[in-house]
Parts: C-alpha cells; sequence; structure tokens
C-alpha cells in the first residue's frame, strides 16, 4: 500500500531546499518535545524524545501517518501510525508528566462532538494483524469526547487555556485548495491571539 501524501517532498525537499531546519538550535534548546504515535502491535501510545528527531523525520511522519491513506512507519521495533488515533488532545500525558497548566489548541469549535469511525471494515480488512489498533481506531471517539470533557474541566479550574475556532470547519480533511488553507490559518492565528489576550485580562 503506498500514500496519499508526499512525505520526500513534505520532509526532505522542504526542510533540505525551501525553509532551513536549524537542527543545531532544534537540539541545543533545553525545552522538551515529544511526538507521539500509536504502536500498531498494542492500539497505545508510544512517545518519542527530541533526540530521536532526525534528518528523515521518521517519527514524525510516523505520528502524521494515517490509516489507509499512509504506509504503517516501523521504527525502533515498531509499527507505527498517527498518535492522534490513541492520544486525540494527550491531555492525560501533560497532567501524567507534572504539568500544572496546559495550552490545549483544538482544531474544532466548542459545538463538536466526535462520531464513531465511519470506515470501520476497512480498517478490519487492511489491518487485520493488529486487532488492538483496529480497537482503538472504533473507540477514539470515546477517547476524543473523555479527553476533551477533561480539558473542559482544567478550564473552568483555571488549570488550562484551550485555544480553538469559533466556527465549524469549512475545508476537508483533504483539502489541496490554498486559499481555504490559507484563509484557515489567519483564523486560527487570530483567534489564537483573541484566546490569549482574553486570557490575560481575566486574571
Amino acid at each position: 500500500m503506498g500514500s496519499f501524501f508526499d512525505f520526500d517532498f513534505i520532509f526532505e525537499t522542504i526542510p533540505e531546499k525551501h525553509i532551513f531546519w536549524d537542527k543545531e538550535m532544534f537540539d541545543n534548546t533545553d525545552i522538551r518535545f515529544l511526538t507521539g504515535a500509536v504502536n500498531c502491535a498494542t492500539g497505545k501510545t508510544v512517545w518519542f524524545e527530541k533526540e530521536e528527531i532526525a534528518p528523515g523525520f521518521k517519527v514524525t511522519i510516523a505520528s502524521c501517518s494515517i490509516p489507509i491513506l499512509s504506509k504503517i512507519v516501523r521504527h525502533n521495533g515498531y509499527d507505527l501510525f498517527d498518535g492522534g488515533i490513541s492520544s486525540p488532545i494527550p491531555i492525560e500525558k501533560s497532567i501524567a508528566d507534572g504539568n500544572t497548566f496546559h495550552v490545549i489548541v483544538l482544531t474544532r469549535n466548542r459545538e463538536f462532538v466526535d462520531e464513531p469511525y465511519s470506515p470501520a471494515n476497512l480498517l478490519k480488512l487492511f489491518y487485520r494483524k493488529y486487532p488492538q489498533l483496529i480497537e482503538t481506531a472504533i473507540q477514539r471517539h470515546e477517547i476524543y469526547n473523555r479527553q476533551l470533557a477533561l480539558c473542559e474541566q482544567l478550564e473552568r479550574e483555571n488549570k488550562a487555556l484551550i485555544i480553538r475556532p469559533h466556527n465549524p470547519l469549512t475545508v476537508e480533511m483533504l483539502e489541496t485548495n490554498p486559499k481555504k488553507l490559507l484563509k484557515l490559518y489567519d483564523e486560527g492565528h487570530r483567534e489564537g491571539l483573541q484566546a490569549i489576550r482574553f486570557f490575560d485580562d481575566t486574571q
């Protein structure tokens, strides 16, 4: 099975020829940076520290590889897919790591409720050797809604700042219209600033 996305262009051509990626600066910063991917064998999230992000970006590619649309990424003995399957909003990981305040960036408006994953039969067809992955993917909407409820509880307790769009998304998951994507980017930037300013004013 191939991939719908040109990861070679995204993670090789762009950082090498168009937008320079300063690996030395990335390595030397003392900020912790985690990347999550789902282990297909267990259906659980595997977390990678920034030291494992190197040219080739295999961990990063794994973290955004969507079942059916992408190939499984094999790294360090793991078969990996997008970490958003098992940890769509990784708030529990943030809490477990000891963080006491959380900045949470969501891509959906307040009224959004995640629905069951529709192509479940396709998952069973393509990934029958990974039953735990299938189970986790089918339960993803429950995981998302539970984690969202926890985020909103933390926000009410002034332990979190949630940044999210005011309106439902008007782009498709595989959107290719640059104008729509740039408009969404600008909207996210604008609403992010508004959320931060509102939070500052209420403290």
